[in-house]
């Protein structure tokens, strides 16, 4: 998902929430409590993700948070069902939903985090390669030809990035993704760029919106 989507997500089940414990007994404890935990899932991702925006990364302790709200608004929803003050369904969709959203941020966080860790350890790998007097080790050009890519070879849109690079020095996600965008999604181009990367074809620089691509 891109950024925003997942606050928007949670807000639009915010939003079934008051709708649908409006028809719940007048002055009912679980009205206020089902209305503020989701209230505060949709705030904390709206930050969550605004930071994300800014910094490229997703808190961890974000992420603890609104795992541990949605945890306990599912447990008011399951209260709720067995109650029958309304349909069943209800509780069952937002509770799936919920669940959906649950899935989604913790996908978001380790996707990010693994894109982290592999960012720094080629910022690592960078500085041992630096000899002294600040000089770098010579390396030969890479080939354009198709080139061995973790048992296979690169495939078109990869040997068309290098070509790219070759002019154009560095690249931005922004830059590629008109490229080929009626061709492959935007994440499968960043897979395909992250295998170049694990090969040792390409260098990369930053995170999300912020990432750059240059040869070695």
């Amino acid at each position: 998902m891109k950024n925003q989507e997942l606050s928007r997500m949670a807000l639009n089940l915010s939003l079934a929430i008051y709708r649908i414990t409006a028809k719940l007994p007048a002055g009912e404890v679980l009205i206020e409590q089902m209305r503020g935990s989701g209230n505060e899932i949709a705030a904390t991702l709206s930050v969550a993700e605004a930071e994300l925006s800014s910094a490229g990364d997703l808190a961890e302790e974000n992420l603890a948070d609104i795992e541990k709200k949605i945890n306990q608004l599912r447990i008011y929803f399951q209260i709720a069902k067995a109650q029958n003050w309304v349909r069943l369904i209800n509780w069952s969709i937002l509770d799936f939903e919920y669940c959906k959203l649950q899935r989604e941020v913790i996908f978001r966080y380790r996707e990010l985090t693994q894109i982290g860790n592999i960012a720094n350890k080629h910022e690592l790998e960078d500085k041992d390669s630096i000899m002294s007097h600040n000089i770098k080790a010579p390396k030969k050009a890479a080939s354009l030809k198709p080139t061995a890519l973790s048992g296979r070879r690169l495939n078109e849109r990869q040997i068309k990035i290098m070509g790219i690079l070759d002019k154009n020095r560095v690249l931005k996600m922004s830059d590629l993704i008109p490229l080929f965008k009626n061709n492959i999604s935007e994440r499968t181009l960043r897979n395909e760029l992250q295998d170049m990367v694990r090969a040792g074809l390409i260098k990369k620089k930053g995170t999300n919106r912020f990432t750059e691509y240059f040869k070695k």
